[in-house]
């Protein structure tokens, strides 16, 4: 195995050639990285150069917003959204009572959403009960 011998101000540090060849390969690794990273401080800078600026300031939108970053390597920007949904279902139950199915179905039916958001039962309605033989 070859070693390479370099002197320091600490004194001398042997290297092998694997060592040597592993540094030269992160340095490439490294110059690409500054080379990304000048690239895009200048997508950057031309998306915020092209746009219109009025007594110092730009409107932009959010679709634009989102271009850009995704040119970067980001992750868009996320949307809010609000709505309404409709869970529908069957069931089979015995009770003593048709009264006592409503109450029954309302506290032990729940709804889960296992991605990240608010959801909120608002109601529940029980329709079309049925006598089974």
């Amino acid at each position: 195995m070859n070693t390479i011998q370099v002197t320091t101000v600490v004194g001398p540090i042997n290297y092998t050639e694997a060592e040597i060849v592993r540094y030269i390969e992160k340095a490439g690794q490294v110059d690409r990285l500054n080379q990304n990273l000048k690239d895009l401080r200048y997508q950057v800078r031309d998306f915020f150069g092209e746009g219109e600026w009025s007594d110092g300031e730009q409107t932009i939108n959010k679709d634009d917003v989102n271009t850009l970053l995704v040119n970067i390597g980001c992750d868009k920007l996320t949307s809010r959204y609000s709505g309404n949904f409709t869970v529908t279902g069957t069931f089979t139950i015995e009770v003593e009572d048709e009264d006592d199915i409503e109450s029954i179905i309302a506290d032990n039916l729940s709804v889960d959403c296992y991605a990240t958001s608010d959801l909120v039962v608002d109601l529940i309605e029980v329709s079309e009960i049925r006598l089974e033989d």
